[in-house]
């Protein structure tokens, strides 16, 4: 196991197969289409780090909210009274609100293209990974040193957000990568850009949501 300092509820076991067959019968796909599968299936697990980091943001949001909400810091009004504090809230809400939309897209664009198109998908990856640890860092600003404890559940939060911009998920656990992972994806996307899935405003021929994320939204 990894003791990591995020993550905690989650396992991150390291697993070596030595003289493993795989008899033809279980094969999944065809032979020489490995590379494709697997990049299919990262597709979909690009968009759903991007909705995990819209969870871990909203809960910092969340907290610091509720803290300049209630707490004058020894001062007449709470402290969301004072400008810096409100631009500071609604920065961080509009970048969680950025991520989501994003999130949202890039799962719906798997829903209609089975994942052949990856372009959202590495987007998305890039975008939420990075936008989370600023986000949560500006929560952790605006609370002040009671953040970087364990008084706060931001400083838990942080920890978490960092393996965002590290790893991967597999059958629904994060598996930590190298560091370079991260620049992987940002290698990939200039790429999909020679044949783009969207147009450059990111329109695609058929805008309508799927049903399947429709159905989500209701919930």
């Amino acid at each position: 196991m990894i003791d990591t300092i995020g993550h905690l509820a989650s396992n991150s076991p390291r697993v070596e197969f030595t003289d493993v067959r795989v008899p033809a019968a279980n094969i999944i796909g065809t032979p020489g289409d490995g590379i494709e599968i697997v990049n299919r299936a990262f597709s979909w697990t690009c968009s759903s780090i991007g909705a995990a980091c819209v969870g871990r943001m909203r809960a910092a949001f969340d907290y610091a909210y509720e803290f300049a909400m209630n707490d004058k810091r020894s001062g007449p009004v709470p402290v969301i009274e004072y400008q810096n504090v409100g631009y500071m809230l609604a920065d961080i809400k509009t970048r969680i609100e950025a991520v989501r939309y994003l999130a949202w897209k890039a799962a719906d664009h798997f829903d209609k293209t089975g994942g052949k198109d990856r372009e959202l998908a590495n987007a998305t990856k890039i975008f939420a990974s990075e936008t989370s640890v600023q986000v949560v860092y500006d929560a952790m600003r605006l609370v002040g040193v009671d953040a970087y404890s364990n008084l706060t559940p931001i400083a838990g939060i942080m920890q978490d957000v960092l393996c965002f911009r590290l790893r991967r998920r597999k059958h629904g656990r994060p598996a930590p990568q190298p560091a370079h992972h991260l620049e992987v994806r940002r290698l990939r996307l200039p790429r999909t850009l020679r044949k783009p899935a969207v147009g450059a405003l990111g329109d695609e021929v058929n805008s309508a949501p799927s049903a399947r994320l429709l159905d989500y939204a209701r919930r």
